[in-house]
């Protein structure tokens, strides 16, 4: 009978990485508002930290629900990203600000 060796470092921060693609540091300009949010007043300022093709990462002042949805608009320069997000995480840091964990939709 065969046992199994336990998994190598590499193998375990590997499985441990849900995300799939890599993000990459960059401090962006973005809101986000409820989906069905009728007037610009309703829009959030928040500030985006790391972004993928898949997700984002940012900080804001209050917490979100894990598993809601939210619209999100990313200003990169001259060009807006606009897509609606689902909460993966979030948690306080240090500083008393929400780090949250978003996947596009």
């Amino acid at each position: 009978m065969k046992t199994q060796s336990p998994a190598a470092p590499a193998d375990k921060a590997q499985n441990m990485n849900r995300r799939r693609s890599v993000r990459k540091p960059h401090v962006a300009e973005a809101w986000i508002c409820s989906p069905t949010a009728t007037s610009l007043d309703a829009k959030i300022e928040v500030i985006a930290i790391n972004l993928s093709r898949h997700g984002v990462a940012f900080e804001l002042s209050t917490p979100l629900a894990t598993g809601a949805f939210h619209a999100m608009e990313i200003g990169v320069g001259d060009q807006r990203l606009i897509s609606e997000i689902r909460i993966v995480s979030c948690r306080k840091t240090e500083n008393g600000k929400y780090e949250v964990g978003a996947e596009f939709c």
